[in-house]
C-alpha cells in the first residue's frame, strides 16, 4: 500500500510540472479543472500517507515479531552459524545445526538430539552449573562458562558455552546455545614459549616426539622421526601412526592408543615394531599419554618413541646364551644345585639331573619344603655332612660322599663337590656345586665308599 501511495504522489508531481509548462490564461475550463483535480489528488495522497503511516509501522513491527517468534526463523539463524549451535526451550533441544552434531560425533543423528533434554549431552558433574546458567539467563555474564559435553563415543569435550535469549514474553524462553571446544592444558600464567626455546630442545632429542589427533593421525613430529624411519616429516604428518607399525603389533597399538584418545586410560608403555622406508623393522618403546586433565575426556595423544633395536638384539643374544647354558646344565649327568645355608638346607636352584638322581623333578625340590636337602640325607650320614659343613665355614671346598634318598624308597651313594657363597662379614649364605651318583646301596659297595669318605675327610 505504501508503495502505491508513493508512486501516485511522484507521478502526480511530475504531471503537474509538465502541465504547468502548458498553462495559459486562455486555456479552456477543462484544462483548469484537470489541474485542480491533480492538486487535489496530491493533497489527498499526502493526507492518506500521514494517516496510514502509524498503522503500517505497527503492522511491520508485528510481522517482524511474529517471524522472530517462529521456530523456523530460529532454526534458520542457528543453521547458518558456522560454530556449533542449538535452539533450546525449557531444557529441551528444539534444533541443532550440523556443526553441533559433528563436534559430538553425531552427524546424521539429529533425531537423538532434537526433542531430548539438553542434560543428555552435558556431563553429570556440570548439571548444577547448567541449571544455574538457565536460571540466571537474564543476568549478563562477564565471560562464557566452561562445561563438559558428552560425545557419542563416551568421551568428554570441555567447551566454552554461551546462552542467548531469542525471544521475549513467552513462558518458556527460547535460547540460542553456542559452544566452542577448548584446550585441556592447564593455564600457567606464563606462556610456554616465553620460558625457553622449547623448539630447540625438542628438535635435539634423540627420541621421537609425536602428537596424535583424532583418528590417531600424526599432527606433530620432531626431526628424530626422519632419522629413525627415513620418512620425511612432511609426508608423514596427517597420516595415522598405525600405518607405520608392524602388522603383527597393530592390534596392540590400536587398542592402547584408542583407549588413551577416548580417555579410558591416561598412559601406556609398550614395545612395538615400526617399519622403515626400506622395509626393515625396528623395535621402539612407545610411551604415550593423554593431554586430558580429567577421566573420560577426549583429547590429543602425546608421546615419545625410543629406538631399542640394539637393546632387543642384545637381549635376544642373552636369551640364546641362557638357553644354551640351561641346555648344557640340564644335559650334564649330575645334579647342579644352589642351596641355602639355613637349617633345612633348602634348594634355590636344581638342574634337571635331579630326576635321574633322586626321582624328583627340579620344580618339586625347589617348591616343596618337605623335600629339603636335610630330609633327603640318610640319617646315618648326618655326621658326614656336618664335617663337610665345617669345611665350608673355614672357606674350604666341600667334598663329601653320602647316601641320598630316592623317590623309589631306596638310598643311593652320591658324591658332592661345591663351594660356599659368603657375605662380606664372612657368614656362609649358600652353597653351589654338583651331586653325582656313585652306585646303588649294597653290602659290597658300601665298605669301598666308606673308605673313600674317610680318605676325603682326612
Amino acid at each position: 500500500m505504501s508503495l502505491y501511495l508513493f508512486s501516485t504522489l511522484i507521478l502526480s508531481i511530475i504531471f503537474l510540472l509538465v502541465f504547468n509548462s502548458w498553462w495559459t490564461a486562455s486555456a479552456p475550463f477543462a484544462t483548469h479543472l484537470t489541474g485542480l483535480l491533480i492538486v487535489s489528488s496530491i493533497l489527498l495522497t499526502l493526507l492518506l500517507m500521514a494517516a496510514l503511516a502509524p498503522v503500517l509501522t505497527r503492522q511491520n513491527i508485528g510481522r517482524m515479531q511474529a517471524r522472530m517468534r517462529s521456530p523456523n526463523w530460529e532454526h534458520e539463524v542457528s543453521s547458518r552459524l558456522s560454530s556449533p549451535a542449538a535452539v533450546v526451550e525449557n531444557h529441551t533441544v528444539l534444533f541443532a545445526n550440523q556443526a553441533f552434531l559433528n563436534e559430538l560425533g553425531m552427524a546424521g543423528m539429529s533425531d537423538q538430539i532434537v526433542g531430548m533434554p539438553l542434560t543428555n549431552v552435558i556431563h553429570p558433574g556440570d548439571h548444577q552449573l547448567l541449571a544455574a546458567l538457565l536460571a540466571n539467563i537474564d543476568t549478563p555474564a562477564r565471560e562464557d562458562s566452561t562445561l563438559r559435553l558428552l560425545c557419542l563415543d563416551g568421551t568428554v569435550l570441555p567447551s566454552k558455552l554461551s546462552l542467548s535469549p531469542m525471544g521475549h514474553g513467552a513462558t518458556h524462553q527460547r535460547l540460542l546455545l553456542q559452544f566452542s571446544p577448548i584446550s585441556s592444558g592447564p593455564a600457567t600464567g606464563v606462556r610456554f614459549n616465553e620460558q625457553f626455546n622449547y623448539h630447540l630442545l625438542i628438535n635435539r632429542l634423540e627420541e621421537v616426539v609425536f602428537e596424535l589427533q583424532r583418528g590417531n593421525r600424526l599432527s606433530f613430529l620432531n626431526p628424530s622421526w626422519e632419522a629413525l624411519l627415513e620418512y620425511s616429516i612432511e609426508e608423514s604428518l596427517g597420516k595415522p601412526l598405525i600405518d607405520f607399525i608392524h602388522p603383527e603389533d597393530k592390534p596392540l597399538a590400536i587398542a592402547r592408543l584408542d583407549s588413551i584418545a577416548r580417555g579410558k586410560r591416561l598412559r601406556c608403555n609398550e614395545q612395538i615394531r615400526l617399519i622403515k622406508r626400506n622395509g626393515e623393522p625396528c623395535w621402539v618403546e612407545i610411551r604415550a599419554r593423554s593431554s586430558a586433565m580429567a577421566e573420560n575426556e577426549g583429547a590429543s595423544v602425546l608421546g615419545t618413541l625410543t629406538d631399542i633395536t640394539e637393546a632387543r638384539q642384545v637381549e635376544a643374544g642373552l636369551r640364546s646364551n641362557r638357553h644354551s647354558l640351561s641346555s648344557l646344565i640340564n644335559n650334564v649327568p649330575c645334579m647342579i644345585y644352589r642351596r641355602k645355608a639355613d637349617h633345612g638346607l633348602n634348594f634355590e636352584f636344581v638342574s634337571d639331573g635331579s630326576l635321574n638322581l633322586t626321582g624328583y623333578g627340579a620344580h618339586e625340590l625347589i617348591a616343596s619344603p618337605a623335600l629339603s636337602f636335610r630330609k633327603l640325607l640318610h640319617p646315618g650320614d648326618y655326621q658326614v655332612w656336618e664335617t663337610a659343613r665345617e669345611q665350608l665355614t673355614q672357606r674350604q671346598a666341600l667334598q663329601a660322599i653320602y647316601r641320598l634318598y630316592s623317590r623309589n624308597g631306596s638310598y643311593q651313594w652320591v658324591w658332592e663337590q661345591g663351594n660356599g657363597i659368603y657375605a662380606s662379614t664372612g657368614e656362609l649364605l649358600a652353597v653351589e656345586g654338583f651331586i653325582a651318583a656313585l652306585g646303588g646301596e649294597n653290602a659290597e659297595a658300601a665298605p669301598a665308599f666308606m673308605q673313600l669318605q674317610r680318605q676325603l675327610g682326612h
